[in-house]
């Protein structure tokens, strides 16, 4: 099943619509107060997350739920809280239906956001020349 809350109705039924065995949710407390929604996915948009953005990612995760987080761009304070989760599925702006089914149907992998990644949290790495990585001098 696919759990859908981006907050607002008209995104809300496109998704429905366009997504097979989806299901909308009114507020966002249902998804994490129902245990029927364990081991599931959730499409999410950040910004209909009121306060507590990094408590409720952490509740929907410790329910091993999938999230495809819905960010306004890639420098948010969100996107940091979605990484530290262990959220890769992120859709940043605008987006057509098509995008999130491919996420749907192949979830992103750290490969996907490293870049992300390394902004988000200042990781500087030193470049290797070749294989020489294990060798002495």
């Amino acid at each position: 099943m696919v759990v859908i809350y981006t907050g607002s109705n008209e995104i809300d039924k496109i998704l429905e619509n366009e997504i097979k065995g989806s299901m909308v949710v009114s507020y966002a407390d249902f998804i994490i107060e129902d245990d029927k929604f364990r081991d599931q996915t959730v499409i999410l948009a950040s910004s209909a997350i009121e306060t507590g953005l990094r408590e409720y990612l952490f509740l929907l995760r410790s329910k091993n739920i999938r999230v495809i987080l819905l960010l306004k761009n890639e420098k948010s304070e969100e996107t940091k809280i979605a990484l530290e989760n262990g959220i890769y599925d992120l859709v940043f702006g605008n987006f057509y239906p098509s995008q999130i089914k491919d996420i749907l149907d192949t979830p992103k992998k750290f490969e996907d956001i490293s870049k992300i990644y390394k902004k988000q949290f200042n990781i500087q790495i030193k470049k290797v020349r070749g294989d020489k990585l294990n060798e002495k001098k």
